[in-house]
């Protein structure tokens, strides 16, 4: 069941969208904390007590003396106190209104990675995480089973596409959030990794996965040298069409996260296609439904509110090949005949 949201509630995600992509994420993180004077020997000093993130430990920065230029530093603090106060309320208004946020583990991942500055390098996050941002980005709100992560017994995971080069490694910047993160080897090479994983000895709790696409001949998975961080990439032979077109939203956690995700009709229609990629196991069925679920959900929205959008990127994804329209097609046969009905419609190409 979808239902529309009020234009007050869409008005403020398209705020907060806004507002959390136009300043410094790691800035104004900090500055839940307060600015404090300290008088040594007869002269002052100015300095920041960092608001408790991650592990909760504190910080007392040294400013300055006490100057016209500190203290014109110290009222940027206050403001930005003031301003990421604001910020902690729309979230809290948003959440408070039944729109989908993160649990608390991937928020506080999300978060790190954004401080890392994933997010300004243009990394797109897929998956459920991606899919919960939908919602308030074309005012709806979908059904709350498919916008949380599995409730099977498999941990939790944040899949996320890093292309261009970011100093040092992801590492450190997960420890703040847990210092059991580990780069993951692989069992048929020790030497490579394919993801972060939370967990100690071979007890996995939650994961990060970095993917990059395919260039070349398609294959269902390989693995690459990465040019972003320590390790290898998980390749995904059909990542490519997904991220292909991608847009800024927010993941209602904390302050707001700024993320990117695919294009909301690219993941409807990705999704189709996975959902007939799937083998034949009983956790990869389940994810199918889950696949098709999401993907009727959003092609239903988008029916209404992006036709254009739909008919071009479906139309698209037909032509990427035999295999592409066969899975496609499929996939169209198994969500409600009505929407099947109206995207085929939309259907240019010779299939």
């Amino acid at each position: 069941m979808t239902e529309w949201l009020p234009v007050s509630l869409q008005t403020l995600y398209a705020d907060v969208v806004d507002r959390s992509w136009g300043g410094s994420y790691a800035e104004l993180l900090e500055a839940g904390g307060t600015p404090y004077k300290r008088s040594v020997k007869g002269r002052d000093y100015w300095y920041f007590k960092t608001s408790p993130v991650g592990t909760g430990s504190r910080k007392d920065l040294y400013l300055g003396t006490d100057t016209g230029a500190v203290r014109q530093r110290v009222d940027e603090l206050r403001d930005l106190k003031r301003i990421r106060r604001d910020r902690i309320s729309m979230i809290r208004a948003l959440r408070a209104a039944g729109l989908p946020a993160p649990d608390a583990m991937s928020g506080k991942v999300l978060s790190a990675l954004c401080e890392a500055g994933v997010s300004r390098l243009q990394a797109v996050i897929v998956g459920t995480l991606a899919f919960q941002t939908y919602g308030p980005m074309l005012g709806v709100r979908f059904n709350k089973r498919i916008t949380q992560a599995s409730d099977s017994a498999e941990p939790q995971s944040i899949s996320i596409y890093v292309d261009d080069p970011i100093e040092g490694d992801l590492l450190p910047h997960l420890h703040i959030v847990d210092e059991r993160f580990r780069l993951a080897p692989q069992a048929f090479d020790r030497t490579r990794s394919l993801k972060y994983v939370l967990g100690s000895g071979t007890q996995e709790e939650f994961s990060v996965c970095i993917l990059r696409p395919l260039a070349g001949p398609e294959r269902r998975c390989r693995v690459a040298e990465r040019n972003v961080i320590q390790g290898d990439d998980e390749i995904l032979g059909f990542l490519g069409f997904l991220i292909k077109g991608k847009v800024n939203a927010v993941a209602l956690h904390g302050i707001g996260v700024p993320v990117n995700v695919p294009a909301p009709e690219r993941y409807a229609v990705h999704k189709l296609f996975e959902a007939r990629m799937r083998t034949d196991t009983d956790q990869s069925q389940a994810e199918a439904r889950k696949d098709l679920a999401q993907a009727q959900a959003l092609i239903e929205v988008l029916l209404e509110d992006r036709p254009y959008e739909l008919q071009r990127v479906w139309n698209e994804a037909l032509q990427q090949g035999p295999m592409w329209s066969e899975k496609l097609l499929q996939a169209a046969g198994m969500i409600e005949v009505g929407i099947k009905e109206r995207l085929l419609a939309l259907t240019e190409v010779e299939i």
